[in-house]
């Protein structure tokens, strides 16, 4: 499987307890251009290199169960915390919180925070998937 980027060691943040790098992209995919510079992951096990899921702007996604999946994509000031994947856009200022998976054609918008009742886990994971969500900017 050839990465479709990398983490840049010299940009980095703090989040909470976790340090969170930015990315940039090795390849050219869906509206992604080798060399675009992206948000910001904790590991390259929250961001897949297959598919064309991204993370840009200053978003965020870290955490034991932060990642973004297939054509998954989370922008502006958004922290990931839970699974993103389908094609679902997180973007401004929206949370997922740690145990929500939001997928399908899913879109959380504006300051939106998407909270699950129970830890996400193999078998049962809260999700938010079909559900449309808008913020302000009504998309």
């Amino acid at each position: 499987m050839e990465k479709k980027y990398e983490l840049l060691a010299g940009d980095c943040l703090s989040a909470g307890d976790r340090t969170v790098y930015r990315i940039r992209a090795l390849r050219d995919f869906a509206d992604v251009r080798r060399g675009d510079i992206g948000g910001y992951i904790e590991s390259e096990e929250s961001l897949d290199h297959q598919g064309n899921a991204w993370v840009a702007d200053v978003a965020q996604v870290y955490g034991p169960h932060g990642c973004v999946r297939g054509n998954g994509r989370v922008s502006g000031e958004a922290w990931v915390l839970g699974q993103v994947d389908g094609d679902a856009q997180i973007c401004d200022l929206a949370v997922i919180a740690e145990g929500v998976h939001v997928g399908g054609r899913t879109i959380v918008c504006a300051d939106e925070i998407v909270r699950g009742e129970e830890p996400m886990g193999p078998q049962r994971p809260v999700s938010a998937t079909g559900a449309m969500r808008f913020g302000r900017q009504g998309l």
